[in-house]
């Protein structure tokens, strides 16, 4: 069978978020160009808010959060956006160093680049760049890719209104309905959990909680789901209520059957809540928080972007604390081992932007210094 065009696999995939949308309409456009690295940018008049970098900038250099310069202040790499048409670096190492400014800290390594405009109505409203390709981007080759870029913006733009028309009503739903309604529903649902037995699990949910909102809050996202990680946080573990204590603590190494039966507590969690009626994706952090991006996880084995962002930034918080915490069996590998582990799996089975957020976390935030979480 015909394997389909990225462009076509592009317009039939649904994503959950606006950043899912332009990653992959990003990685489409590399694929398509036989490119190793690029970037796609907002533009909103003078302004550039740095938005995703392409997969392969991750193993070079970190995510940039709340970024946002002026154009004025941006180097060669954005001419085309005054220019209003591509514009081509093939020796883009030769350019005196003078002419590059406006390149993020610990910027990777460019040998070639082009760049281009995204025009809607004569204005550019976005500038995607691509570099590094084995072969020098010819002009005829660079106009047949920005003329895919430009024809094709408008199944970005309505992917991006889809995910934000779920937004809307889930934001809708949120502001009218009082907080005193989302305690009950949740005391509600709580009360059919009986208690939680496990003093760790209730520990380790609200440490969870608080590390999960503080990496929402430095990626900059909306309050609704800060409120909701926070909340996620809390009861994402709550599925262990169907595991017998002598297995959740149980000093030896768990049999299969085990193994099997702790790995049915996100989908028993998230059944607690799957018909309560809730302004956030509260059942999918519960199910998700497990999944891993490279398929790897559990219940579902999910990837990438079906696994909600929500669930993408317990999952780093959770396998920070569970690693870093002592439990009543074990004591913990420690946060050195948890660090590691987050970035040796940093876009592989965590979400990139997730991890560099907490890594950012773990330099600033005196909360998260040694010995305090569990003070």
């Amino acid at each position: 069978m015909e394997e389909a065009c990225p462009l076509t696999l592009f317009s039939r995939r649904r994503y959950l978020s606006s950043r899912d949308v332009y990653q992959s309409f990003l990685e489409t456009i590399l694929q398509l160009s036989g490119s190793q690295i690029g970037y796609l940018h907002l533009v909103n008049q003078d302004e550039i808010a740095l938005t995703v970098w392409s997969q392969k900038v991750f193993e070079m250099c970190s995510t940039v959060h709340a970024n946002h310069y002026k154009l004025s202040e941006a180097g060669i790499w954005a001419d085309s956006i005054r220019q209003l048409k591509p514009v081509i670096h093939n020796n883009y190492q030769d350019i005196d160093e003078s002419q590059k400014n406006g390149l993020p800290a610990g910027h990777f390594p460019v040998i070639s680049h082009v760049s281009f405009p995204i025009l809607k109505k004569a204005q550019v409203i976005a500038v995607l760049g691509i570099g590094n390709s084995d072969l020098p981007y010819e002009q005829s080759f660079v106009e047949e890719i920005n003329e895919k870029i430009n024809r094709n913006w408008h199944l970005v733009e309505e992917k991006i209104a889809s995910t934000e028309q779920i937004e809307s009503q889930l934001l809708a739903r949120y502001e009218s309905m009082p907080k005193q309604e989302v305690l009950l529903k949740m005391l509600s649902a709580l009360s059919n959990a009986f208690e939680l037995r496990d003093e760790y699990t209730s520990e380790h949910q609200r440490n969870v909680s608080i590390i999960a909102s503080k990496i929402a809050r430095t990626m900059e996202l909306p309050e609704r789901i800060i409120e909701a990680v926070t909340i996620g946080g809390l009861v994402h573990d709550i599925g262990k209520i169907v595991v017998p204590s002598e297995i959740l603590n149980k000093a030896r190494k768990l049999m299969p059957a085990e193994m099997e039966l702790i790995k049915l507590h996100p989908k028993m969690g998230a059944d607690i809540f799957r018909d309560i009626d809730l302004p956030f994706h509260l059942t999918e952090m519960i199910e998700q928080h497990h999944e891993r991006l490279d398929g790897s996880g559990y219940p579902n084995g999910l990837k990438g972007e079906d696994i909600s962002l929500e669930a993408r930034i317990i999952a780093v918080a959770d396998t920070f604390d569970a690693m870093a915490s002592d439990r009543p069996y074990r004591y913990s590998p420690g946060r050195e081992a948890a660090v590691a582990e987050l970035k040796a799996n940093r876009n592989i089975k965590y979400d990139v932007y997730v991890v560099d957020a907490f890594l950012e976390l773990l330099e600033t935030d005196p909360d998260l210094q040694p010995g305090l979480m569990h003070a």
